[in-house]
């Protein structure tokens, strides 16, 4: 679906819960291997993804994790898990 469909365009479709939990230094981009340069020079920007997604989707919530990277439930599972654990309490 990612490449066959844009899906940011049916984020503000959402109506359920949503949190987002996002490393910072996640530098993850789909298809960069085969983007022409000024385009791969924009894409992979999690702190401004983030952000930019959480206004997107009506009142989603947003959990960044400053020094963790694509995978955080990996990289600290204790820390992710405290996030979510909490966030779910809610």
């Amino acid at each position: 679906m990612i490449f066959t469909q844009p899906v940011v365009y049916e984020f503000p479709k959402l109506r359920v819960p949503t949190l987002l939990m996002i490393g910072q230094t996640d530098t993850t981009a789909i298809g960069s291997d085969i983007a022409p340069p000024e385009v791969k020079a924009r894409i992979g920007k999690y702190p401004e993804l983030g952000k930019a997604t959480q206004k997107a989707i009506p009142g989603a919530e947003l959990i960044e994790f400053a020094k963790l990277g694509h995978a955080p439930q990996m990289e600290e599972p204790a820390k992710f898990n405290q996030a979510l654990v909490e966030w779910l309490a809610k």
